[in-house]
């Protein structure tokens, strides 16, 4: 199971942090450009965060955008560890993502499969074929690494607050669908990353590099500990 306690998140306009900045980062988060235009310079981008060190993962746009085959077309490349779907509506769509990703990778001369596949689960509709999602993807490839949760989305489309047990139980069902395949799922709100690890999730996403040691220490598990002290000693 891959590593997720602490993942940075970057916006397109936002300034690449140094290395000392993601030391305790698990992997960086590279979002799209919102101009199509911008689409070619992402391909600097992505060679320079490369030479940071953490994983790479670029968030591609919504598959039914008819963007994200463009997008990928730049940012692939050598040494990108994963790809991120911001939310899937379909298995047809993640079908569709394991396509392109396998063409472009023969192009740019990275093993086919070797890309990995994270994906959002968000509101009521996509945690209804959540589990559909995941077994089509088992049984087709191995792609998927981690999947991503936003509680604040979850409440909006039930028309509740953020605080509210439904969401609470909604964001229960998540882990736990994502634990029968063997999946981390990380959270999207670092104040509340006690409570998200309370709940069983494995990691957090921030935008403030300052989060990420914190974030690695809250969920570092106790078990973890105790490998890595076996596998030194």
């Amino acid at each position: 199971m891959d590593d997720v306690r602490a993942l940075l998140a970057i916006l397109p306009d936002a300034p690449l942090p140094s290395e000392a900045e993601v030391e305790h980062a698990d992997g960086l988060i590279l979002v799209f450009p919102q101009e199509e235009s911008e689409y070619p310079a992402s391909a600097v981008r992505v060679d320079a965060a490369l030479e940071l060190g953490p994983p790479v993962y670029v968030i591609i746009p919504a598959l039914d955008s008819g963007l994200s085959r463009k997008y990928l077309q730049h940012a692939l490349r050598p040494g990108v560890y994963g790809v991120g779907v911001q939310r899937a509506a379909s298995v047809d769509q993640l079908r569709y993502l394991e396509g392109v990703l396998e063409e472009l990778e023969i192009r740019a001369g990275i093993r086919p499969g070797l890309t990995a596949i994270a994906v959002g689960f968000h509101d009521p509709q996509a945690i209804n074929i959540m589990s559909e999602c995941l077994s089509a993807m088992r049984d087709s490839s191995d792609r998927m690494t981690w999947i991503a949760y936003d509680h604040a989305e979850m409440a909006e489309s039930l028309g509740v607050g953020p605080d509210s047990p439904t969401v609470a139980v909604a964001s229960s069902n998540v882990v736990m669908t994502a634990a029968a395949f063997d999946l981390p799922v990380v959270y999207g709100s670092p104040p509340d990353a006690e409570y998200a690890a309370s709940l069983g999730f494995r990691g957090c996403a921030t935008g403030d590099p300052g989060d990420l040691e914190g974030l690695k220490a809250t969920f570092t598990r106790p078990d973890s500990d105790s490998d890595e002290d076996e596998e030194d000693s």
